[in-house]
């Protein structure tokens, strides 16, 4: 599975990070987006759904990453 970093970036580079990896990753690959943008929350899912890929799970550890930020983890599936 491959891991995205997108910690300490803000709108919109988590979103381009997993579209750039999604373009070059086989159909029905799962891959891990870490983020500390609040905004991905709504971004993320809206690009997925946008593009038909899946959302399988997203989670938030409070306070996870560096500098006493949450981490948000969402983990999707290429379409």
């Amino acid at each position: 599975m491959t891991e995205i970093d997108a910690i300490g970036l803000t709108c919109p580079m988590p979103v381009l990070r997993l579209q750039k990896t999604l373009r070059e990753t086989p159909s029905q690959a799962r891959v891990t987006l870490l983020a500390t943008d609040p905004m991905a929350k709504v971004d993320v899912p809206h690009f997925l759904s946008e593009n038909g890929h899946t959302l399988i799970d997203h989670r938030t550890q409070k306070k996870a990453a560096p500098g006493g930020l949450d981490l948000l983890i969402f983990e999707v599936e290429k379409a």
